[in-house]
């Protein structure tokens, strides 16, 4: 990470420990990011965000209680500055078009994390955009 620049607040969402767990050393070994919290459904997504305000919310689409595209709507209704990520094991372009339209910024498969995931964060966070 560049001097002066400063890290990306971010939430974390997955229903498995695992996974959720593996996003969440990727982005600390990286050393862009604070992790400021994580959640296992979309209705912890929505109080942390009320609560912790993250700049970047990377939540699985699919887990109970509230599904990544539910939650990804709600989300855009009350914070429209945020950026939200969702990433699935699902596959297609029809997916990735429905998340979009649900309010995300973006969309990963797990099978291209953690390459895909950091490209999309680049582009939603430009380096310049963040030095102090």
């Amino acid at each position: 990470m560049k001097s002066g620049s400063r890290k990306i607040r971010v939430l974390v969402a997955d229903d498995s420990p695992t996974a959720l767990r593996s996003v969440c050393r990727y982005l600390e070994f990286d050393g862009q990011f604070d992790i400021v919290g994580t959640a296992v459904d979309g209705l912890q997504v929505i109080q942390q965000v009320e609560r912790l305000r993250p700049e970047l919310v990377l939540t699985d689409l699919s887990m109970p209680r509230m599904t990544g595209l539910e939650t990804a709507k709600e989300l855009r209704k009350s914070f429209p500055e945020l950026r939200i990520l969702i990433f699935t094991q699902l596959r297609g372009l029809s997916l990735r078009e429905e998340c979009l339209r649900c309010g995300a910024d973006g969309f990963v498969e797990k099978s291209q994390m953690p390459e895909k995931l950091m490209e999309e964060i680049r582009r939603l966070f430009p380096t310049d955009a963040r030095t102090d």
